[in-house]
């Protein structure tokens, strides 16, 4: 690993995910890399007058090692209908439940049989000059993924490609596999009970999002391979401390502004997640007066304002929806940011969002892909970024920030 020089001075953003880059491979949750990256912007945005503060957190390494436990289970768990019905309705119907609630970030089911590492936030915080009116967080995640085959860039285009009209919720593919697992559930607990027995083409066909998703992450869990994760995301977290630059001095004296380094966002958001769970049982942060503002992936792509939902769309709140359309008004045409609704996973946004924060990510997307170019890929690197887009994201995200702190 690269050792940290004592100070930091300012870097350009390219520079600052080069940098990081270059601290060490496999920057996983709970990974030494991830807590030296997070040091290397906690310093900078410390020398800026921010108060930092680490709190750490658990949670398990790896979501496609979740994801193959659940559709795995659940491929499964048909076989064994065939000959115990109730035991075979009762396994799918917990997987259902599982995944939902954790697509959901209400809670850990199945998950939890996984071992629980230790990760950390940093909170960094700017406190307002005088009584606080509103709190503005931006969060970018300091981690990196694992990759795959199912991150090819010609099967995610596949996946993202608008279906038939009336029909756009087979875009979730996650959702699409979680509901026709608790139809399982049903047609086993109809047979079960003598009502109906299902042919056994019927519950094969059926099963096939389940076990098409527990292969495609079984292939990830055994390739076991890290991508470096330039844009994803560090390109989030070089935005994040430029904008602590920029925005000295131009917001409210009535506004605090707090930069959220979170850690386990590859495994399934997990540092998010805790540090929503941690605020709002304390009281700390309420939705009231607190706004998020996820930056992640702002290179490889067009600007994008994300609509969050793994199962089904949440909708973006709409003081979010009017901010973002009163920073449009003011660009040009070719430079305003659309929604995009995302087919499967998530952003730090979402644990903020399903408890009632206005909470919304940016993201860049490749239209031609559906995705970020070099997405999950080992050519995500800082060689590999669009250095013109990720200045052009830091720009629009300042804009938003300025619009909302007036809000």
């Amino acid at each position: 690993m690269t050792a940290l020089p004592a100070t930091t001075p300012r870097l350009t953003p390219v520079d600052r995910v080069r940098t990081l880059e270059e601290l060490g491979p496999r920057r996983l949750t709970g990974s030494d890399t991830e807590k030296a990256a997070q040091a290397m912007l906690g310093r900078e945005l410390e020398s800026l007058g921010y108060q930092l503060d680490w709190r750490p957190f658990t949670w398990t390494q790896s979501l496609y090692a979740s994801l193959l436990l659940h559709f795995g289970t659940a491929a499964l768990a048909t076989g064994v209908g065939f000959s115990a019905p109730f035991l075979g309705a009762g396994l799918h119907a917990v997987v259902a439940l599982s995944y939902t609630l954790e697509s959901l970030r209400k809670g850990l089911v199945l998950r939890s049989l996984f071992p629980r590492i230790t990760s950390q936030n940093l909170v960094a915080t700017r406190p307002a000059r005088g009584p606080r009116r509103k709190r503005l967080v931006l969060i970018a995640h300091a981690d990196a993924a694992y990759t795959g085959v199912v991150f090819t860039p010609s099967l995610i285009k596949a996946a993202t490609k608008q279906p038939p009209p009336g029909l756009g919720w087979f875009k979730k593919s996650l959702g699409l596999a979680t509901a026709t697992v608790a139809l399982l559930a049903v047609l086993e607990l109809l047979a079960g009970l003598g009502v109906w027995s299902a042919p056994g083409w019927l519950r094969g066909l059926v099963t096939v999002p389940a076990v098409l998703t527990a292969l495609l992450n079984l292939d990830v869990v055994l390739r076991n391979r890290v991508v470096p994760g330039a844009a994803d995301n560090l390109s989030g977290c070089t935005a994040c401390v430029e904008l602590a630059y920029r925005l000295e001095g131009k917001l409210p004296d009535d506004v605090e502004l707090v930069i959220v380094i979170s850690g386990a966002e590859e495994a399934g958001t997990g540092g998010a997640q805790r540090l929503a769970e941690q605020v709002v049982a304390s009281g700390e942060w309420t939705p009231a007066d607190t706004v998020v503002l996820g930056l992640d992936t702002l290179s490889n792509g067009t600007l994008r304002i994300l609509e969050e939902g793994e199962l089904w769309p949440l909708p973006i709140a709409r003081p979010l929806v009017e901010a973002v359309a009163d920073v449009n008004a003011s660009l040009p045409e070719s430079a305003r940011v659309p929604t995009y609704v995302i087919p499967t996973g998530a952003t730090d946004a979402l644990p903020f969002l399903v408890r009632g924060f206005q909470s919304v990510s940016l993201t860049c997307i490749d239209p031609d892909i559906g995705a970020p170019r070099h997405y999950h890929h080992p050519t995500d690197t800082w060689s590999n970024m669009d250095a013109g887009q990720l200045d052009a994201s830091i720009d629009f995200a300042e804009r938003l920030i300025l619009r909302l702190s007036k809000a």
